[in-house]
């Protein structure tokens, strides 16, 4: 059986990236797409619900000047929907982070390896992650360092193995 081979991001210059990589990375992609335009959506609906129901921009002395620095209220509506919208990307992209490349589910079965005691000798301790349908696994370091980042490893396909494993069987036979 083939060792696993660590792959680069795909991109069309890189001939060494297989045509179902470049499939599954943008369905990757995608997800990550869909879920950032969902979420937009979400922000955008509040948004358009609390224009209405705020009361109208002061008249007089400030009715020329710009409403976000010179109305409390709307300056904090704002600052929120900010704040909003900020935790909404980084929950979404830590989501993104922990999921397959190829088959986008959730990665499963944590196993942390390594100590602290012996990042001298031993490396660094560090997080694996794996795909349940055998598509690769996921490193993790357990803190950030430069020659330590995280790294997707593909596998290949385990049915593939599998059946050529048991055409090679049959032909012994």
């Amino acid at each position: 059986m083939p060792y696993p081979v660590t792959f680069p991001l795909p991109t069309l210059s890189n001939p060494g990236v297989s045509l179902f990589m470049m499939r599954s990375s943008a369905r990757f992609a995608a997800w990550l797409a869909a879920k950032l335009a969902v979420s937009a959506g979400v922000v955008l609906l509040l948004w358009w619900l609390v224009v209405q129901l705020m009361p109208p921009a002061p008249k007089g002395l400030l009715s020329g000047s710009p409403r976000l620095t010179h109305d409390l209220p709307f300056t904090l509506i704002v600052g929120g929907f900010v704040l909003l919208a900020c935790g909404l990307m980084w929950l979404i992209i830590l989501d993104q982070r922990y999921r397959c490349r190829i088959c986008v589910r959730r990665l499963r079965m944590p196993q942390t390896e390594g100590r602290y005691s012996s990042v001298l000798l031993g490396g660094i301790p560090y997080t694996e992650y794996i795909c349940t349908y055998g598509h690769g696994k996921l490193y993790v370091p357990e803190f950030r360092a430069s020659y330590a980042t995280t790294r997707w490893t593909h596998y290949e396909s385990l049915w593939d193995d599998l059946m050529r494993a048991e055409t090679a069987e049959t032909i012994d036979r």
